[in-house]
């Protein structure tokens, strides 16, 4: 009978530790997967901070192909689309210019001046054919260019430049650290130049 109340405690003993044991176990479990995470993400943050500024320069990057890219593509619009009275002078040919003159200090800032003449110009346009002074009414208007083309100033390729330049300098304009080449500058600079000649000759 002794024998058998001591199988009984040992038995209730073992039941216990292992449902300690089990309890046990189970809390490492539910603990394992956060904590695996958690030392994870510990052991990655440097190369994924360190990753971060090579994302942002590869997405620059991109953005300055993707620029120059259509900036070749417009020139090419640009040759076909404005009168030769309208184009400005060859290279090296001194040109009365304040963007063309920030190329080689700042080329965002460049393309940025280049189009503020030739909306400054369009805005002037769009004004006289209601007899009033330059208007922020037509300056903030996103449909300027059409209302030029509607009044026969701009044609339907000039319309196409007129959108193309203001999405290129929207580009630039929003992406601080985007590095352009002088050329690509200068080559939106002249491309703005002759629309906003164009413009002014009507």
């Amino acid at each position: 009978g002794q024998a058998a109340e001591c199988g009984v405690k040992l038995l209730n003993g073992t039941r216990s530790y292992m449902d300690g044991f089990t309890f046990i176990s189970e809390i490492v479990k539910a603990l394992a997967w956060p904590s695996a995470v958690i030392g994870l993400v510990f052991i990655l943050r440097k190369p994924i901070v360190e990753i971060v500024p090579l994302m942002k320069k590869l997405k620059y990057k991109e953005l300055e192909l993707e620029f120059s890219q259509e900036v070749q593509d417009l020139k090419s619009k640009v040759s076909d689309a404005l009168p030769e009275k309208d184009k400005q002078p060859p290279l090296g040919v001194p040109a009365q210019s304040k963007a063309l003159d920030l190329v080689s200090y700042s080329t965002r800032a460049a393309i940025i001046e280049a189009w503020i003449e030739l909306e400054a110009a369009a805005v002037e346009v769009a004004s006289s054919f209601w007899s009033q002074p330059p208007s922020d009414v037509f300056r903030n208007d996103p449909k300027l260019g059409d209302y030029l083309h509607q009044c026969k100033v701009l044609d339907d390729k000039q319309l196409v430049i007129y959108k193309k330049l203001r999405q290129l300098r929207n580009k630039s304009a929003h992406a601080e650290e985007l590095s352009l080449s002088e050329s690509d500058a200068r080559a939106y600079v002249e491309m703005a130049s002759n629309l906003t000649k164009h413009i002014k000759n009507f």
